[in-house]
């Protein structure tokens, strides 16, 4: 049998989306916008005051009030704990999987996607349109950013282009101004020390070359010797060349595009009027047909994968006109009839309507039809594949057996709202009327002037008695207003399910006993717990069990996640036996402060049934869990530590229960080791000293022997140049050298006699504090 041809599947996907619900509008799209404008609070349509000046123009919101208020505890109920869903095992090798899943997809779901907007947006679509949608789709399509770098240095430069990601665009290098600045201020200190170094080598100059001696050819006499003064300055010099002519440290300004390649989880809220389905559908995956026609850019369709795009026409120009879209971009936009039809200079960013088709044909001829996914552009087919069903998972409040879209809160609140504001109105219309009455005045017998200004004690100037009067009028019934408008709180009560005693403060009676009350909240609870199951059983379980299936199918290598304070690899492809799980939905349901007490309750008889040996430490982590849940904190392994978890292999071992005997002994020992610390650090410091007292030594014998030289070659050049003054001289020479001597002599006496003293003193402290050491030891002993 031949399979379809292209032309083939243009002609039956024309025609699945031209019959589809949604596609031309019609009642659904009337219903889902008016909600929209209830919901808005907007004066028109149904709501629209009359066209005369003066009346009230005031809109009741109970179509409002009614839906936030429901979904305040549908959001907490599948946002308040830490895991959405959880998988339960069904065989006994899944245990580990199931809470790998459980805390993987929830990971996927909160970080790798906007989770708490997804499914807010979620809930209040289903609430107010009907139906909810999300998609949630394996995303392969390449995206492109463009990221600016500024002061980087070399080094950040390298590890930065060597990511595989990074294609460099632009690149612009400068000196480091810091940089610059550090090292002016070091060439400052620098010559400030070559200023000092120069000095100390003029006032101290080397030898100079000694003279021929007899027998010693013409000029081979010893080379002149540079003193060490005369060597440091030649070496800070050397010093301070090299590091001038170093040059300077450049930054850069480098501007990159980032191509980060497909391979992610993605989900997304899609707007009601954009998601069609068949008008045979009961519901998504039995449904024969559903698509996605949304907006793209040409550049969004090549970062896609499409190619030869840039002709591409719109499938669906009109789409743009959408009655319910424009009605929600009309509430802050002056001109919404627009929206889509912008146009750009650049062509990349021109936008065409696409609708993504899923459908069942039989595209191979095998005769059985299999799920396709056909994109369609214009008169176009820009990708046919074949796929797994469709992407998208419904929320739908209300339910209708055998039908698709059901009924939402709003539905129910539509007419209260219509008729309460209409109650409204005509209560302040006749209040103002009282406030501001009509009158008749006999023409040319009143000043028209003073008549039509209002003012508290003004004067109508009249002609004649009787020139004017107020106008007979009914007067307003505001008790029976009042009455009528409570009858038809308690009808929007009875008809949404949303009642005042849900919302607590001021609406529950202060006559009520805690009991009464109990029971009044729990009856005007069900109805917000039976819509928190529907969604639960449906549109959760269906989410994350798709959820499970791609990342299974799509996941190319593992991933790392934290838990807690661990990091975690986690590899789905190991997953093989993916649809042996069940999910339990709406951990956050039920009355926190009931779910606290009955927890508590069940803890204190847990107590019982441990020392019964019917309860183990794992249950009791399971409880604490629990507990730590409804108290609001997330992460009951802050406070709890799991027993069945397997241990931590960078944990550090527990510390065994210290022994009385065993600590004392310990006191013991650290006393005496404190001990021989202070024995240590004396020896250490009396050494430190000896080794001072050696180097001052050697450092004086160091200057005694330079001094003896210098003061040798001063007598050997009075030797030459005073021949005749020689024994003088020599006795000169030897009064010097024995004067120097004794002041060295005193000197090292003096230093000896001071280095004793100290030494005295600072033994004497050593003893008073290991004596006042040991003292203490002993009364502890």
């Amino acid at each position: 049998m031949p399979g379809l041809t292209d032309d083939q599947l243009k002609a039956i996907t024309d025609a699945e989306m031209r019959q589809s619900v949604g596609y031309w509008g019609g009642k659904l799209e009337e219903m889902r916008r008016k909600n929209e404008y209830y919901f808005l609070g907007l004066a028109k349509g149904d709501l629209a005051p009359p066209e005369i000046e003066g009346r009230s123009t005031v809109v009741d919101t109970t179509v409002r009030n009614t839906v936030l208020g429901m979904m305040a505890p549908l959001v907490k109920t599948f946002c308040g704990s830490e895991n959405v869903v959880e998988f339960q095992p069904t065989a006994e090798g899944d245990v580990a999987k199931a809470q790998q899943a459980t805390d993987y997809l929830n990971y996927l779901l909160h970080k790798k996607n906007a989770g708490y907007s997804i499914i807010a947006t979620w809930i209040q679509d289903a609430l107010v349109q009907k139906n909810g949608i999300v998609k949630v789709w394996w995303d392969n399509s390449i995206v492109e950013t463009r990221e600016q770098y500024n002061g980087q240095t070399a080094v950040d430069l390298a590890i930065l282009l060597d990511d595989e990601e990074i294609e460099p665009i632009e690149k612009k290098e400068y000196p480091d101004p810091e940089a610059a600045r550090q090292k002016e201020q070091m060439l400052q200190q620098m010559a400030g020390q070559l200023q000092q170094l120069e000095q100390a080598a003029i006032q101290q100059p080397g030898q100079p070359p000694m003279p021929d001696t007899p027998g010693t050819p013409q000029g081979q006499g010893q080379p002149a010797q540079p003193s060490p003064a005369e060597q440091q300055f030649q070496q800070a010099l050397q010093h301070y060349q090299q590091f001038q002519a170093q040059p300077p440290v450049m930054l850069y300004d480098i501007t990159v595009k980032r191509r980060k390649s497909g391979g992610r989880l993605r989900i997304e809220n899609v707007p009601p009027e954009e998601f069609l389905i068949s008008r045979k559908a009961k519901n998504i995956v039995d449904a024969p047909f559903c698509g996605h026609r949304v907006s793209r850019t040409i550049s969004d369709l090549k970062a896609m994968g499409y190619r030869n795009v840039d002709a591409i026409s719109s499938d669906d120009s009109n789409a743009a006109l959408n009655a319910e879209s424009i009605e929600r971009i009309g509430f802050d936009d002056a001109d919404p009839y627009t929206h889509g039809e912008e146009s750009s200079l650049d062509p990349s960013q021109r936008r065409v309507w696409l609708t993504e088709c899923y459908l069942k044909a039989d595209v191979d001829g095998d005769g059985i039809a299999e799920w396709r996914k056909v994109v369609r552009a214009g008169d176009q087919i820009l990708d046919n594949e074949e796929c797994d069903g469709p992407p998208f998972v419904a929320l739908c409040p209300i339910p209708l057996p055998h039908r698709f879209f059901g009924l939402c809160p709003a539905d129910l609140a539509l007419e209260p709202q219509r008729i309460q504001t209409s109650l409204l109105r005509a209560q302040l219309d006749n209040v103002y009327l009282q406030v501001n009455g009509r009158y008749f005045a006999v023409e040319n017998q009143v000043n028209l002037d003073d008549l039509l200004t209002s003012r508290p004690g003004g004067v109508v100037r009249v002609k004649s008695p009787g020139a004017v009067g107020r106008l007979d009028q009914g007067v307003a019934d505001t008790g029976g207003a009042m009455a009528l408008l409570q009858w038809f709180e308690n009808f929007t009560e009875e008809a949404t399910g949303w009642t005042r005693q849900s919302q607590g403060g001021n609406g529950l009676q202060l006559n009520q006993t805690a009991t009464q009350s109990n029971i009044v909240t729990n009856r005007a609870d069900s109805r917000v717990e039976i819509i928190s199951r529907q969604f639960a059983e449906t549109g959760f379980t269906d989410l994350f069990k798709l959820m499970l299936k791609l990342v299974c199918q799509n996941q190319s290598q593992a991933d790392v996640m934290k838990l807690g304070d661990r990091w975690v690899n986690v590899d789905p492809r190991e997953w093989t036996n993916q649809f042996d799980l069940t999910i339990n939905v709406g951990l956050g349901t039920g009355n926190k402060d009931q779910l606290v007490q009955h927890l508590m309750m069940l803890s204190q008889f847990q107590g019982h049934c441990l020392q019964l040996g019917v309860a183990v430490p794992e249950n009791v982590y399971q409880l604490a869990a629990k507990l730590t849940n409804a108290l609001g904190f997330k992460n009951a392994k802050l406070f709890f530590t799991d027993p069945s978890a397997p241990p931590d292999p960078n944990a550090p071992p527990p510390a065994p229960k210290p022994d009385p005997e065993i600590a004392k002994m310990q006191a013991q020992m650290q006393a005496t080791q404190q001990q021989l610390q202070q024995k240590a650090q004396l020896d250490q410091q009396t050494e430190q000293m000896r080794q001072q007292f050696e180097s001052a030594k050697l450092q004086l014998q160091m200057k005694s022997d330079e001094q003896k030289a210098q003061f040798d070659m001063m007598i050997a050049q009075k030797q030459q140049e005073l021949q005749a003054a020689r024994s003088q001289q020599q006795n000169e020479l030897e009064a010097r050298r024995e004067l120097l001597k004794q002041q060295q002599e005193k000197e090292l006496k003096a230093m000896q006699l001071e280095f004793d003293k100290w030494k005295t003193q600072y033994l004497g402290s050593v003893s008073i504090a290991v004596a006042e050491i040991g003292a203490k030891t002993a009364q502890g002993g």
